[in-house]
């Protein structure tokens, strides 16, 4: 039977799963094309082009264009008039700035947790189960499982502007955490440590869990020196 006006429709805005679940044109276009920046297959400083995006995605331009501008607005990517979007290049010292401030906003969310005895959420040991659920060579699933347990550790804490600050940070940090593990950072070694975390925190172990929590982030400054000259600004 030929498809019809509705099919039409279906295949324009989206996909509809085996599972029943819908898959929007949209997402779908911001979903290859943030993979693609990650993944390395769109390098820093390169441009993406709509037609070539279009053609990577199997979306229309219009999806392509929104999900661009989503990107953009989200640190992953810079607009330039009458050149398109460059993917954005990162300098060392935005790299050691940005671990700096990640520091200082875990550790004050470690502390106000542990000093005021606020609840942890379950979905923090949730987010510890799925570490061994990950095939082993999917570093995009693993950069995003660990974006969101940190997430969930500030968002913890109970702080609505700190939780803006730690989003504001996500396209960078997801950028580290995706190259960290491709240079063979031991990803079962990072859910270890984040139980380790997780345990401290809902004991209220704030000299523990401060301890723990530099521990883990430091290695975040051998990442950044491993990558010099790695797709970063001069």
């Amino acid at each position: 039977m030929p498809d019809g006006p509705n099919s039409a429709r279906a295949n324009r805005d989206g996909i509809r799963g085996g599972d029943g679940s819908f898959t929007s044109a949209r997402q779908r276009a911001y979903d290859g094309l943030r993979a693609g920046i990650l993944c390395g297959d769109f390098p820093p400083g390169e441009f993406i082009e709509e037609a070539l995006a279009t053609k990577a995605t199997g979306v229309s331009r219009t999806p392509v264009r929104e999900a661009l501008n989503r990107l953009a607005a989200e640190g992953f990517l810079v607009l330039r008039p009458r050149r398109g979007a460059m993917v954005k290049p990162i300098s060392t010292k935005e790299l050691f700035d940005l671990y700096d401030v990640r520091l200082m906003v875990e550790s004050h969310s470690v502390h106000r947790i542990c000093r005021d005895k606020l609840p942890v959420p379950k979905l923090l040991f949730d987010l510890c189960d799925k570490h061994s659920q990950i095939a082993e060579g999917d570093h995009l699933a693993f950069a995003d499982l660990n974006h969101r347990f940190h997430e969930t550790v500030v968002a913890a804490a109970g702080n609505a502007v700190l939780c803006q600050v730690f989003e504001n940070l996500r396209a960078n940090l997801t950028r580290v955490a995706m190259l960290s593990f491709q240079l063979g950072v031991p990803k079962t070694q990072e859910g270890t440590m984040h139980r380790t975390i997780a345990e401290a925190l809902a004991a209220h172990d704030e000299t523990k869990a401060l301890l723990l929590t530099k521990e883990h982030l430091s290695s975040m400054p051998r990442v950044v020196a491993a990558l010099t000259g790695f797709g970063q600004a001069k």
